[in-house]
Order: structure tokens, then sequence, then C-alpha cells
């Protein structure tokens, strides 16, 4: 599990406000984190989020030429275990998604 890439899991249980529900999500903690921890941190990918697109808190796909589609909610990251939840790997992202992702979310986190 590396940073820029996208795993289909389901993130169910949630509670509140939280994305839930079986869907994309992108790894933005490096890999020797997760590969010590086995929980990466990750970001929801949604086709909605449009809380997160109105704060400038989303980083969308459109014409990024990927696979995925939607956008990335840089506003709900969260630490999973992809084993329990059976997270399946679809791709990686470009490196100018992944650093606009890791810029919005250091505006967040500091």
């Amino acid at each position: 599990m590396e940073r820029g890439e996208v795993w289909l899991v389901s993130l169910d249980p949630t509670a509140g406000h939280e994305q839930s529900g079986k869907r994309p999500v992108l790894i933005v903690s490096p890999a020797a984190f997760n590969q010590i921890t086995r929980l990466p941190v990750v970001l929801p990918i949604t086709t909605g989020g449009n809380f997160a697109r109105t704060a400038g808190f989303a980083v969308s796909l459109d014409g990024a030429g990927t696979k995925t589609t939607g956008v990335i909610r840089c506003d709900q990251p969260r630490t999973i275990d992809m084993a329990a939840r059976h997270g399946k790997r679809l791709e990686r992202l470009p490196d100018g998604i992944i650093n606009d992702v890791l810029a919005r979310l250091a505006t967040i986190l500091t």
C-alpha cells in the first residue's frame, strides 16, 4: 500500500456525516507507515461531496485520465484496516493530483 494508490473498500460502519458504503479511497499516508501499521490513512472518493466542493476541500478527478471518477474528500481523512475491509487496489493517481491533495490536507491539519 503506497501513497497515491486508489483502493476499493467498504467504509461501513460509520456515524453521522462520515462517508459510508463501498467506495474508492485514496491512500495518503507514506508506504513506510502503511507497511509498519497496516493501517493506512485514506480519503474517500465520491461523486457527491457538494460541501467539500463548495468549501474547497475537494480535488476533482475530472480530466485526470483515471478510471476512478468523482472528487477526493480531503476533509474526511481516516485510518482503516485495509485487510479487515477486504480492500482491492484499483490504480495509482497522477503525481499532480496527489500533490494537490496533500497540499489541501496540510492546510486542514496545520
